[in-house]
């Protein structure tokens, strides 16, 4: 039996996107100066964004807002995989630590997109009911 979701931080893909968000906060502190400024900013800014879009969208009520937040969730780790690639072309991490955390932004993107899809999913199961209610 499913153990039931009381908030979002019951959410495995929260908790992965968490955690990676805190990975990318200490990553920043090894870039030179100049970069902390702007690289860095921009890597931060879409790490916090990931957990951040999960969470505002578990608290909205209608599904498909959810499904608007946990897409842009999605985009945000997408955002992460190109900042990590210039972090990587440009020498501040070596190819292995680069494949870790492209990895750890795939799981995170294959567990939000099954977020999305079975957010759909009751989007689509609530309009056969009203439609089978309307009809009896």
């Amino acid at each position: 039996m499913r153990k039931k979701l009381r908030s979002f931080t019951d959410l495995t893909v929260w908790r992965l996107a968490s955690e990676f968000s805190k990975e990318m906060a200490q990553l920043v502190k090894i870039f030179p100066r100049p970069e902390r400024y702007a690289l860095a900013d921009d890597l931060l800014r879409a790490a916090r964004s990931i957990p951040a879009n999960i969470a505002e969208g578990w608290g909205r009520v209608f599904p498909k807002e959810k499904v608007s937040f946990y897409n842009i969730s999605n985009g945000s780790a997408e955002e992460c995989a190109n900042h990590l690639m210039e972090v990587y072309n440009n020498g501040y991490i070596d190819k292995k630590t680069n494949e870790l955390y492209q990895k750890k932004l795939h799981i995170i993107a294959v567990k939000l997109t099954n977020l999305i899809m079975s957010t759909r999913k009751r989007i689509k199961s609530n309009i056969k009911d009203v439609s089978r209610s309307k009809a009896t």
